[in-house]
């Protein structure tokens, strides 16, 4: 709820927190003011921004998910209270008061008067960063990760086709692919930021970055398709989980994986499937519902949640 009435905030307000100068609510809202706002809080009067978190301050929220991420925001004349349920509802509540602040003619910082209650409405809110044509620098998806926490963005779905190492087979990693380190400290820089760096691989289609190489070349459905690997053959099979290991053991932390199945346009046809079965509709639609069941078992047995 908030009024029609406005406050300035500049820099004479001051920060108040128990969380420590370290905390990534408290480190974004210096960061964010100075960015967004050319503001500096260097304290000098008795208005301040006070920082809390106090789990259930936010109540009849249904889900343990959204409860977590619920804040509150008092904002009156001398103080503005941010109230989080958690570390990274406050957090969020940083993001929305950054969001808040406008710049009227006469160069001031000013704030609506009132009270917010917010809590999302997604558990999981997606986006999806995809690096098949372009690899960016590491600097750009710190930037990126950093825009989508500011927009409350909790988890990005990294396609990574050949812009991997891949340690299992590496001859799959294009030239500069990002490293395993690289991958690792991307994801705790994201975790910071409460954002799942979401691992996505696509298979068992989309693989012509993979069966381009002599060495993949004989598990390809057809031997003029390298688009994707005869569903039948276990072979094909182990190099598609070493990717995904691969993956996983480069997101420590990351409770999803997201195991893409786009596109399965050769389930059935490869002479290994057509050795046991006909080739018909029915059979083609099992083959990918068996494989996205044994994907399910193989992710939930090293503790990842496969979207």
């Amino acid at each position: 709820c908030l009024q029609d009435n406005d406050i300035t905030i500049d820099c004479f307000w001051s920060v108040s927190t128990e969380l420590g100068d370290d905390a990534i609510a408290v480190r974004r809202l210096a960061e964010g003011a100075k960015e967004l706002h050319e503001l500096a809080f260097k304290g000098g009067s008795d208005s301040k921004i006070v920082l809390k978190v106090k789990p259930g301050a936010v109540k009849n929220v249904k889900g343990k998910d959204k409860a977590a991420q619920a804040y509150l925001i008092n904002i009156s004349s001398t103080m503005i209270e941010i109230t989080g349920n958690s570390e990274q509802g406050l957090f969020y509540g940083v993001q929305s008061l950054l969001q808040l602040i406008r710049i009227d003619s006469k160069g001031r910082c000013r704030l609506p008067v009132g009270t917010i209650t917010d809590w999302p409405a997604l558990a999981l809110r997606f986006v999806h960063w995809d690096t098949k044509h372009h690899q960016s620098r590491m600097e750009t998806l710190k930037r990126y990760i950093d825009w989508a926490a500011f927009f409350k963005v909790n988890a990005i779905g990294f396609e990574m086709e050949d812009k991997y190492e891949y340690p299992s087979h590496p001859v799959i990693g294009a030239p500069g692919a990002y490293t395993r380190e690289q991958m690792i400290e991307l994801t705790s820089y994201a975790l910071e930021r409460y954002i799942e760096l979401v691992p996505q691989v696509q298979a068992p289609a989309h693989l012509a970055f993979v069966l381009k190489h002599p060495e993949f070349a004989h598990l390809r459905a057809t031997p003029d398709c390298n688009y994707q690997v005869s569903m039948c053959n276990e072979e094909a099979m182990d190099l598609i989980f070493d990717m995904y290991q691969d993956m996983i053991d480069a997101t420590p932390g990351v409770k999803y994986f997201h195991a893409s199945t786009d596109e399965v346009y050769y389930a059935g046809w490869s002479d290994q499937c057509l050795e046991n079965m006909p080739f018909n509709d029915e059979n083609r639609s099992q083959l990918w519902v068996d494989y996205v069941n044994r994907v399910h078992s193989w992710l939930a047995e090293r503790g990842r949640t496969m979207l």
